[in-house]
């Protein structure tokens, strides 16, 4: 963490995203030509992330052995559960309402999830290592994603939308509570509920207990979510009333 790979992979993740918002402003391009773009970046970095997290399993018989994809490849983190928004975005969801509730969503969980992601790589930064690659690309672009949603006022956010998206970051990560235990191995840990996503974290460690930590996880998301959302609340609530 903070090394000299390190910033080297924020640099490039920094490129991307900057890469991101030129093309956006210079093409103009549409919420649907986003969203198709997002599919296919999603769609790869998932199809990566499967090939490159096979793992064989040895039974005592033939029946009982084979070749699965490890627990910690499910899409159930907050950035992960982004490609099951994306799909419903491109081929189910039809009446607004959901698709803003959606969208309202993936804007502080893209944007402060994946910068949170890029700050604490849970895949390391080495270069001889695939999955790096796939983890800061992946992240990099829903961040650029994220911000062309608010530039394009696509998405705008109020106190409402704050509110319900301190609901539903509690709600996923209590449900986390029940996939960690369903999948439990010693390494499943969705939204971070089981464990720190790394050591010696300030704040964000187990040496008060595990009940300590979830509860000081639980503050540290909404503390996150209020400080993300608020200035944009503040400045379209005072932009409408004028």
């Amino acid at each position: 963490m903070f090394t000299g790979k390190h910033f080297i992979w924020l640099a490039i993740s920094g490129l991307i995203i900057a890469l991101h918002i030129i093309l956006n402003k210079k093409f103009k391009f549409s919420y649907k030509t986003n969203l198709i773009a997002l599919f296919i970046v999603a769609v790869a970095s998932e199809v990566m992330k499967v090939m490159l997290n096979m793992e064989s399993v040895v039974g005592p018989t033939f029946e009982t052995s084979g070749t699965y994809l490890n627990y910690e490849s499910l899409p159930f983190h907050l950035c992960t559960i982004q490609i099951v928004f994306i799909v419903a975005l491109m081929f189910f969801i039809k009446k607004d309402s959901t698709k803003d509730t959606i969208l309202g969503f993936m804007v502080p969980s893209m944007g402060v999830g994946a910068t949170l992601s890029l700050l604490i790589p849970t895949e390391g930064v080495l270069f001889t290592t695939p999955q790096v690659y796939q983890y800061f690309i992946y992240h990099a672009y829903i961040i650029g994603f994220a911000i062309y949603l608010l530039t394009s006022k696509t998405v705008v956010i109020t106190y409402k939308v704050m509110l319900k998206n301190i609901v539903l970051i509690l709600v996923f990560g209590f449900l986390s509570l029940y996939i960690n235990g369903i999948l439990v191995d010693g390494r499943t840990n969705f939204m971070f509920v089981a464990r720190p996503p790394m050591d010696n974290l300030p704040i964000l460690n187990l040496n008060q207990g595990w009940h300590m930590y979830f509860v000081k996880l639980i503050l540290t998301a909404i503390v996150l979510m209020v400080a993300f959302h608020l200035p944009f609340a503040i400045y379209n609530s005072k932009k409408q009333n004028n």
